[in-house]
């Protein structure tokens, strides 16, 4: 009924777990499909010797190809009536697909989505959609979902996640979507065809309930800095293509200003890879007030934290006086220097730079901060600068912005 596709490369020291998590499920007419795309390490073995212990597990073994071609041969491969991803550094909760799949047949939804808990070292935090829970049906969708599906007004706040990890499909609705996806893309390849799927379905069912486990570590692909002229190159791909599959579908509705955002979204943390001429502005993009030479307090030790962080550190743009996190032992147990924030009344600095790209958290800690510290010394991110064309063109997404939304 359900077949469950897992890309795997490079991933021993987690891939046990993830498949443990998948055999144990309550529901138990599954196959979990094993996508060995290339792994150099123990991978392989780890796959072979859970397939001994369990008859529903397949294996692909192939020469690397990327995540994209990977689940395109786990869906080739696949003859559930629904379609199911994991992640092979992630693990779920037991009931995870027997509670989506008994809604999806209840509710007749397309497409069931769950929260997930985000995992990183000993702690875990729930995280849900922002769209409330139940049923929508077309109507609803195009009334409610869809103006707010990929972002809503903020930037950036989430409306549906781009994952195709947390969603329990049918197989018509995934299928031709993410068998046309480009094969190029690396980044933000779930969104390739869950937005254009989501925008198809004709009904979907949200859940609040958490049932994904989604690992947070210091070692994604946001946080490395890989080749500068592949990155600029794969998210232009993404977005151009994304973006013309999204001008076909727009009678149903015009998901492109989103689009937009998104990409920006993902484009911002690694701005020091992607922006041409980052190196060379007289200032830190995107914090037009924070200039070469300061001494700064770095405020944020997220995605975005770390990596800019790692940027100050490698270049010297500005002396990091101290990098702090409300969550600091947090992340000091994922082996990062990051401080109490109460250190920032110890030391000298120029400006504090929140780094956050998400409006709601990025608001609060702005007035938390200046309820303690001189406000013309507290940073976030400029909003109408990130939209400028100037911004478009550095990131070499120029071309027509008529349709681009512009924070007010």
């Amino acid at each position: 009924m359900i077949s469950i596709i897992v890309p795997i490369y490079n991933i021993e020291k987690y891939l046990s777990q993830c498949l443990k998590s998948i055999c144990g499920q309550t529901y138990k007419d599954i196959e979990i499909i094993l996508v060995n795309d290339g792994s150099t390490d123990g991978s392989g073995a780890i796959c072979e010797a859970y397939k001994q212990k369990d008859s529903r597990i397949h294996i692909i073994h192939r020469e690397n190809g990327g995540p994209v071609s990977a689940r395109k041969a786990g869906v080739r491969a696949a003859s559930g009536r629904y379609i199911a991803f994991v992640d092979g550094d992630d693990w779920i909760e037991s009931n995870m697909y027997e509670d989506m799949y008994q809604i999806s047949e209840k509710q007749k939804a397309d497409v069931v989505m769950c929260g997930r808990y985000e995992d990183t070292g000993d702690v875990s935090r729930k995280v849900f959609h922002g769209i409330p829970e139940g049923r929508y049906e077309k109507k609803a969708l195009i009334r409610e979902v869809y103006p707010c599906m990929i972002a809503g007004d903020a930037f950036f706040e989430w409306g549906i996640f781009p994952g195709l990890w947390d969603k329990l499909f049918r197989r018509e609705c995934i299928e031709r979507f993410l068998l046309a996806a480009d094969e190029r893309i690396r980044m933000g390849d779930d969104a390739a065809c869950v937005y254009p799927s989501l925008l198809n379905a004709d009904s979907i069912y949200v859940m609040h309930e958490c049932l994904y486990h989604y690992r947070q570590t210091t070692s994604s692909t946001v946080k490395k800095v890989p080749i500068r002229e592949t990155e600029r190159k794969q998210f232009s791909i993404l977005y151009q293509s994304v973006r013309a599959d999204l001008r076909k579908a727009a009678h149903i509705f015009d998901l492109r200003q989103q689009w937009k955002k998104y990409v920006l979204f993902l484009m911002l943390p690694r701005a020091d890879g992607l922006y041409e001429g980052y190196g060379d502005l007289d200032y830190l993009f995107p914090f037009p007030g924070v200039k070469r030479g300061f001494s700064v307090i770095l405020y944020g030790a997220g995605t975005y934290g770390q990596r800019l962080y790692r940027y100050l550190q490698r270049t010297g743009f500005c002396r990091v006086a101290a990098w702090v996190d409300r969550n600091y032992m947090q992340f000091q147990n994922m082996g990062l220097n990051v401080e109490n924030p109460a250190v920032i009344s110890q030391v000298w600095y120029d400006a504090i730079v929140i780094a956050n790209t998400y409006d709601r958290s990025r608001q609060e800690l702005y007035r938390e901060l200046a309820g303690k510290y001189p406000e013309e010394k507290i940073h976030m991110l400029d909003e109408n600068l990130v939209f400028s064309q100037e911004t478009m063109n550095a990131f070499g997404l120029a071309g027509e912005e008529s349709d681009l939304v512009y924070p007010s």
